[in-house]
Parts: structure tokens; sequence; C-alpha cells
């Protein structure tokens, strides 16, 4: 009989914990991705030469990032809510109105976060370096022609995805923006680093190129709005999303700022250039599983639309914090390795305490963005992951600045 209640125990006690490890297990899995994030923090450490070559080089950098996140949030977000939902299907071709409206809402968003990003960091390098009408050409070429080849690859890796992850029994709000995320920041980093170097050719072909391209992109995108123009989806996903652009807009061109104070500060001191993407991008995949879980339990009513309703969801806050500084700390090893363990131990307090800093406070601003949307009746998924996104951007770095101030000075 003993051995009976204690063999009822252990499958009690099994069960009880077999969901919080699978959840625990799969938010950090996701989260892992973001070790290709040091792929991009490699291609920005490697070209230092070009970012000194180019004051307004960092300057736009983190603004590429945080936008291009802050629309593939909106996508993946409105994705994987769509699946759940089945106003998106689980397919390539053949898909739902509301599906075709979403991804041309994404290419006119693309385009005109290119205009909004080119408007911000063309002010601030004004007033930042005193730049000219010939660098404020430059940084429209590179702003555009980057935003429009990132396009081709980000999007459809998105999608793909969602699709994978729904189709396999995953939770599309716990994987998809985590991957698609690294994808997009590897992406980007290679193509800016690309078109920079393009330009210092100074070639009337690579000119000509780039130039075509964003004709192209420019061209292809006013086509679309007017094409889809007065339709429901469409409309609503622009009207509600632009306003969150230009919030994002104005707090990536500020986090460029602190990325340049930290420069000034680091020199060329590679190993954190080296983990910065991984980091914000981590952060910003918190933000996005704590953000997206909630907004779908939300539409499907799971628990009400109150503040105190955090407590309801806790456990998924647990696993993206616990696998969060897992990675932090992986991210500082590594980078031990790759560029010698003199400074690993001010490193390590560096990553820890921007983790344990910034963590409470982008989960706190995602559940507290998705209960007020849900509230007025918005649809949280345009607000939540691309807000919180470029704010965990934003607080990520400006922390990472003042643990650098207190450690590496």
């Amino acid at each position: 009989m003993m051995w009976k209640n204690l063999h009822n125990d252990m499958l009690q006690w099994r069960g009880t914990l077999e969901p919080h490890i699978r959840g625990l297990v799969q938010s950090t899995s996701a989260q892992a991705f973001n070790l290709l994030g040091i792929i991009a923090g490699s291609i920005i450490a490697g070209s230092y030469d070009v970012f000194n070559k180019y004051a307004w080089a960092l300057l736009i950098f983190p603004g590429l990032l945080s936008n291009r996140g802050a629309i593939g949030g909106l996508f993946s977000g409105r994705l994987s809510t769509g699946l759940h939902l089945g106003t998106v299907l689980p397919r390539m071709r053949d898909n739902t109105e509301d599906a075709y409206q979403l991804f041309s809402s994404v290419i006119s968003l693309t385009a005109l976060s290119a205009f909004l990003l080119f408007i911000g960091g063309s002010v601030f390098s004004v007033i930042s370096y005193g730049s000219g009408l010939k660098e404020l050409y430059l940084i429209f070429k590179v702003v555009f022609s980057t935003l429009a080849l990132s396009i081709l690859v980000i999007t459809p890796t998105t999608f793909l995805v969602s699709i994978q992850a729904y189709t396999r029994g995953l939770d599309p709000d716990m994987v998809v923006y985590p991957i698609t995320s690294t994808t997009a920041d590897v992406s980007i980093s290679f193509i800016y680093v690309v078109v920079l170097r393009l330009i210092t050719l100074k070639h009337w072909a690579v000119n000509l190129g780039l130039l075509f391209v964003i004709t192209l992109f420019i061209a292809g995108a006013l086509w679309i709005h007017l094409k889809n123009r007065g339709r429901r989806e469409y409309d609503k996903t622009l009207k509600e999303f632009i306003c969150t652009l230009i919030v994002v807009t104005i707090i990536v061109t500020l986090t460029g700022y602190l990325l340049g104070r930290i420069s000034s500060q680091i020199g060329d001191t590679a190993e954190i250039y080296f983990i910065y993407p991984a980091m914000i991008d981590t952060v910003g995949d918190v933000g996005s599983i704590i953000g997206s879980t909630a907004t779908t339990k939300l539409g499907l009513g799971y628990f009400a639309a109150e503040y105190s309703s955090i407590r309801a969801h806790m456990s998924e806050i647990t696993y993206a914090w616990s696998g969060s500084l897992f990675l932090f700390t992986v991210y500082a090893v590594i980078s031990g390795f790759t560029y010698g363990f003199s400074n690993f131990w001010r490193l390590i307090a560096v990553v820890w305490g921007t983790n344990l800093i910034v963590i409470p406070l982008i989960t706190a601003i995602s559940f507290g963005v998705g209960i007020i949307t849900f509230k007025r009746g918005l649809d949280p998924d345009n607000f939540v992951i691309p807000f919180e996104t470029s704010l965990a951007d934003s607080l990520t770095t400006l922390v990472l600045f003042l643990m650098i101030l207190l450690w590496f000075r």
C-alpha cells in the first residue's frame, strides 16, 4: 500500500512538473536562437573601421534593427494569433484575405519606417555631428537599401517559421518571434555592413544599383498601398500601427545616440559589440513571449483584462526570464573564449546587472500595454510586440551604458 501511494505521489508530482519543464524548455530553446545574434555582433565588431568612417553609422544601426523588429513583431504576433483563431491558414498558397492584407501592410509599413528612420537619423546626425547634404544623401541610400533588401529575407522566413511551429504542435507565441527576430538581426546587420562597404567604393555602378533597388521598393510600396487602401484589415493595421511606428522611431534614434556614447566610453572593446545584438534581441524576445502569450489568452478569454491577471501569467514570465539569464551568461562565456578572459568578471557583472534590471521593466510594460490596448478595443498585436521590442532595445542599451560606466571605467 505504501509503495502504491508513493507511486501515485510520484505520478502526480510528475504531472505537475511536466508542463512547467516543457514550458521552460520551449521558451529557452526559442530564445537560444539568439546565440545566432552573436553572428550579428561579430559582423559589427569586425566592421569597426566602416563605423569609424561614417560617424552616423552607429547612430542609425539600432533604428534599423528596432524598426524592422517592430514590424516583424507586428507580423509574427498577428500570424500567431491568426493561426490560433483560424483567420490565417498554415499554408503558403490560397490563404485568407486577412493573411494577404497582413502581408501588404508589412511592405507598406517597412517603406514608411524607412522614411521615418531617415528623417530621425538625419535630424540627430545634423545635431550630433553637423552632417551636411552629402551625408544625408548617404543616410537615405543606406536606410532605404537595407530595409528594401531585408524584406526579401525576413518576411518569408517569419511566415514559414509560423507555419512550421503551428503544424508541429508548438506554440507560435513562444517560438516564432524569438527565432525570426534573430534571423532579422543577422540579416539586417549583414545587409547594412555590405551596403556601407559598397558606398565606400564610390563607383557609379554601385550607386545606380542602389538607386534601382530604392526606386523599386518605393514604387512597389505605393502600388500595394493604392491597391489595398480601403480594405478593412489593411486600413486597421496601418491606422493603429503608424502611431506606434512614430514613437518607435523616436525611441530607437535615442538608442542610436546611447550606442554612440557607449562607443565613446569603450572604444573598440570588441567583447561588448560582440554580444550587444544578442542581448537586445533576448530582452525583446522575453517581452514578446510574455506579451504574445498574454494577448492570445486575452483574445481567447482565458483571463480578464486587468493588470492583476499577471499573477495567472507568472509561469510564462518565469520561463522566459530564467531562459534569458542563462543565455546572458552563455553570451559572456562565448565572448570570453573569443576575446580573452581578462575582462570576464566585469563582463559577467555587466550582463547580469543589465538582465536583472531590464527584464522586470520589460515584463511590466509588455503585460501593461496588452491590457490597455485590449480594454480600448484595439488589437494588442499591433502594439505590444512592436512597442516593447523597440523599448527593450532602448532600455537595454541605457542600462548597459550605465553598467559599463560602473564596471569598465
